[in-house]
């Protein structure tokens, strides 16, 4: 029996080495190469630069697009209260991507559905695990869809960008303002994802930031419209799933054809 135990013990180390040397080190390289050349942008964490090179996100983690103060060089994002809601002061300058919710307990026991502090941050992903019926859920959703018509998105009339600026800081300044037509907010920009980092929306909720958008940079609508419209991502093999726009590409696009925004007022 162990009469022949060194020449096993050396078969299987040759076969040992072998398998190290194809699974270990030959097959991932080559998995490396092919990974390089056929899905170069997926292989290496789908980084978007700016037009100067800068790395300034990634197109699978969405971004925040929310007014912000500098307080000894850090920034600050800007709060607004709106019906008894907090929600972060929305930036018409840019388009908006998903809210993020998530549950928060007072020191009184009740439950509060609040905007993520600090938002878009990779180690604070969570979501409000709320179902659709959930009141808390349900008012939250329907509050923030009231703030967004307030600031201007999805309304058929239009702001000008003096009013706009005063309606994002003071939304009931100009919510639903005489001669204001309305039409139902994109699900979507009302509704968080669950994992606070979803970067793209739909191209309904695109086209309903546009009057805001352009008012906000002093371009025409027809100019910010045919942007979205250059910015859509079609189906998956043109079959599978919607058509959808990246926020933080859209964004970039914007400021690559029309320039850096004017500042806020």
């Amino acid at each position: 029996m162990f009469s022949n135990f060194p020449k096993q013990l050396l078969i299987a180390v040759r076969i040992t080495l072998v398998i190290a040397v194809l699974c270990g080190l030959i097959y991932p390289l080559v998995m490396l190469g092919v990974s390089q050349v056929a899905f170069n942008g997926q292989a290496n964490g789908g980084l978007i630069k700016n037009s100067s090179g800068t790395v300034v996100g990634a197109n699978l983690i969405g971004e925040c697009y929310y007014e912000t103060k500098n307080v000894s060089g850090t920034a600050v994002f800007q709060t607004t209260q709106y019906q008894g809601h907090t929600f972060y002061t929305a930036d018409p300058r840019y388009f908006q991507g998903r809210p993020s919710y998530s549950v928060q307990t007072t020191s009184s026991g009740t439950e509060m559905v609040l905007p993520l502090s600090p938002p878009c941050e990779s180690n604070n992903s969570q979501g409000s695990n709320l179902a659709p019926s959930n009141a808390l859920l349900i008012e939250q959703v329907d509050t923030y869809a009231g703030y967004l018509h307030c600031v201007g998105i999805d309304t058929a009339g239009s702001f000008t960008a003096s009013q706009l600026q005063q309606a994002v800081t003071d939304p009931s300044a100009h919510c639903l303002s005489t001669g204001a037509k309305t039409t139902p907010i994109p699900i979507d920009l009302a509704t968080g994802d669950f994992t606070s980092f979803d970067p793209d929306i739909s191209v309904a909720a695109a086209l309903a930031q546009v009057n805001m958008v352009a008012e906000a940079r002093g371009i025409s609508a027809a100019q910010v419209h045919t942007l979205v419209e250059n910015n859509i991502t079609g189906r998956v093999l043109w079959i599978f799933g919607e058509s959808d726009v990246n926020v933080l590409q859209l964004n970039l696009a914007m400021n690559k054809a029309f320039g850096p925004p004017p500042a806020l007022g």
